[in-house]
């Protein structure tokens, strides 16, 4: 009994591990603009967050 209480608490141990790893990462494309005037450097940058579906997503935007 102790023995398979102790396989049940390492596979959920396990589950929950593989399960907090894979959310950390999130496909997105980041832009950097830079603007320089005799006033100043303005720097914009835009984050877009990459959302697919399915099992043949459509490759990502090509960036210049």
């Amino acid at each position: 009994m102790k023995k398979t209480l102790t396989l049940l608490a390492g596979a959920c141990f396990l589950a929950g591990s593989c399960l907090i790893t894979g959310c950390g990462e999130e496909a997105s494309v980041e832009k950097t603009t830079t603007a320089t005037s005799p006033g100043g450097t303005t720097k914009k940058t835009d984050t877009t967050k990459v959302e697919t579906s399915g099992e043949n997503p459509p490759p990502a935007p090509a960036t210049p």
